[in-house]
């Protein structure tokens, strides 16, 4: 079995290390949208969900080398972009923020697929 070295070590602790930040504060979310309502709440529970998932598929990809990681991260950018146009109309920014969430999933998608392409028919 193969190590991670370079930009791909790199890249994918980078992306764990934010994804457990980023759920933290997406629970911290969850806890105060209780006082906005129902919708706001279902909204936050997917957002922590999303937040699970992508850390599973990166957990996948660094500890365990298979490639369906990559895919669950894929699979969750494109939750994340209908979230982000469902989240912008609430807020009047519908467009502009799914734009803007489309162009986040494409780049972070493409760095991580370049960050371990060199590794991919390595994977299990």
């Amino acid at each position: 079995m193969f190590e991670w070295k370079g930009f791909a070590k790199f890249w994918l602790w980078f992306v764990f290390i934010v994804n457990i930040i980023a759920l933290v504060v997406s629970v911290l979310g969850l806890v105060g949208s209780f006082v906005l309502g129902p919708l706001f709440i279902v909204l936050m529970l997917v957002t922590v969900i999303l937040e699970v998932a992508i850390i599973v598929g990166v957990t996948t990809l660094l500890f365990k080398k298979k490639k369906v990681g990559f895919f669950i991260i894929c699979g969750c950018q494109v939750c994340n972009i209908i979230l982000s146009f469902i989240l912008g109309a609430m807020q009047g920014t519908g467009a502009s923020t799914g734009i803007r969430a489309i162009g986040s999933a494409i780049i972070s998608v493409l760095i991580l697929y370049f960050a371990i392409k060199n590794y991919w028919d390595q994977l299990a």
